[in-house]
């Protein structure tokens, strides 16, 4: 009897427990957003010098006591660890590493994801003229019944990368920017149209020849899609986020898809738009760039400069507000869904 009572719970337990790991989240960001309670950590992105390698300057960013290292006080970082390189160095290679940076303090810390390894990448060309930079299979089944020792679908090759990368690395990790600037406008001359100009973004999606995917914008928000089950999955307190996103008129196009092929429109597969797999919009500001220097002086032909910081430090709010109606347009107001 004990035997029996033993083995029926067994039984039982293991049934939980793959109900539990192989449950896919419920919910979306339309239903809700857990609040970031951290503190502003000043942070930087490391680019390659030669003779320093990455440890070296998380030292010379964050300070390191032990060698009398003072730093500059940076308190995050936001590394990117691509399919592209873990392909060919291994998932694991890069753990000593974030180890390191976690002893420095550097804490909430951004990776950024994405970009496939050759073997990985859709060999479709929606531009004539060059192939689609997105991973192939991201329309199979993100998740399947633990085939191959995991409750992903590793014929969905993003999913299987997202997958490991949250597995290993999610303890240092909590933003995860999908892409680097994936609306980046190879036209130059689309992403700020306004609204009723020729091309503009607002009222046409953006072509796959126009912009960094070389796929349609519905692809990007199956990346979205993808990336948020899993995060919610197995790292609920993580947030996904876009990438410097360029244009609010891009964020527009965003918001207003799904990820549905068939031109992004809703169905009982495909019901939700962009805005859903999304916690937070991350966006890049260049003042220098973004015209927050200068005025344009029509009545005489010319650009006024502005010669000081203070035009400089409203560029960021000013930003941020561009893309912020942009998502309340799309109901994420705090009163329909959640504020992003």
């Amino acid at each position: 009897m004990n035997f029996f009572l033993r083995f029926t719970l067994t039984i039982t337990f293991s049934f939980l427990f793959l109900n539990l790991f192989f449950a896919q989240p419920t919910y979306t960001a339309n239903d809700t957003i857990r609040p970031y309670n951290g503190s502003l950590r000043m942070g930087v992105n490391f680019d390659q010098y030669r003779g320093f390698e990455d440890e070296d300057l998380a030292n010379l960013s964050a300070g390191n006591e032990k060698l009398g290292v003072q730093g500059v006080g940076v308190k995050s970082i936001r590394p990117g660890l691509f399919e592209s390189f873990t392909e060919i160095y291994g998932m694991d290679t890069r753990i000593p590493t974030f180890q390191f940076y976690d002893s420095l303090g550097l804490k909430d810390n951004t990776l950024i994801i994405g970009f496939p390894s050759q073997a990985h990448q859709d060999t479709t060309f929606y531009c004539p003229s060059a192939q689609s930079t997105v991973f192939k299979n991201m329309y199979d089944p993100i998740w399947d019944n633990g085939e191959n020792g995991t409750p992903i679908n590793d014929k969905n090759y993003y999913a299987l990368y997202v997958y490991n990368l949250v597995k290993k690395y999610g303890k240092y990790i909590k933003f995860y920017e999908v892409w680097n600037e994936p609306g980046y406008d190879y036209t130059g001359g689309r992403g700020w149209l306004p609204k009723g100009a020729v091309g503009n973004w607002w009222d046409n999606n953006p072509e796959p020849c126009d912009y960094k995917l070389h796929a349609p914008i519905f692809t990007y928000v199956r990346l979205l899609h993808i990336t948020y089950e899993i995060v919610k999955k197995f790292q609920p307190d993580a947030y996904v986020v876009t990438s410097g996103v360029g244009f609010p008129s891009f964020l527009d196009a965003i918001m207003r898809n799904t990820e549905n092929l068939d031109s992004g429109k809703v169905s009982s597969k495909f019901p939700l738009k962009g805005g859903a797999y999304m916690d937070g919009i991350a966006f890049h500001t260049y003042p220098h760039i973004d015209d927050a220097l200068r005025t344009y002086d029509f009545p005489n032909d010319k650009f006024v400069y502005f010669r000081h910081s203070d035009a400089a430090a409203i560029d960021p709010e000013r930003t941020k507000n561009l893309f912020e109606n942009v998502a309340k347009n799309y109901g994420y107001d705090g009163v329909k869904y959640p504020k992003k």
